[in-house]
């Protein structure tokens, strides 16, 4: 009887073919194919590197970027060609918040409110953080 010849039940055929399972009968045809399945994997992730995930932060990661003036905040969040922007102006009597939303340049929104108080600056950073986490909630799909 010859030792290197595979010998199956008609299950392990049917298997085999429904599979599309090729057995690997001698350890040099099993070597050969796992160098070649290497070797095709490490090609492909040298020559295809937009297969696999950037690093950093997410591509749909909206930019949040606040500022502190004299007198009030400022915040403007960006994601792709759209915009949102709000300015909060504190003066001695008043405060006035004005909120816009641009898409692709153009002016969408435009929204401006005046409280008749001057607003302390625990109620600007809360108005500025709301505000941003509103518009990051309505961007998560």
């Amino acid at each position: 009887m010859h030792r290197n010849k595979a010998v199956y039940s008609p299950m392990r055929r049917l298997y085999n073919t429904s599979t599309m399972h090729v057995p690997l009968r001698t350890d040099t045809q099993a070597r050969r194919f796992r160098s070649s399945a290497v070797l095709a994997v490490v090609l492909g992730t040298l020559f295809t590197p937009d297969i696999l995930p950037a690093a950093g932060p997410s591509a749909t990661a909206p930019e949040v970027e606040i500022k502190k003036h004299s007198t009030g905040k400022e915040g403007t969040l960006r994601l792709g060609e759209k915009e949102w922007y709000i300015y909060i102006d504190v003066d001695d009597n008043r405060t006035m918040i004005l909120r816009t939303e641009t898409n692709k340049g153009r002016e969408t929104k435009n929204d401006a409110e005046v409280v008749e108080r001057p607003m302390s600056n625990a109620e600007v950073d809360r108005i500025i953080n709301d505000w941003a986490s509103g518009i990051k909630s309505i961007l998560k799909p």
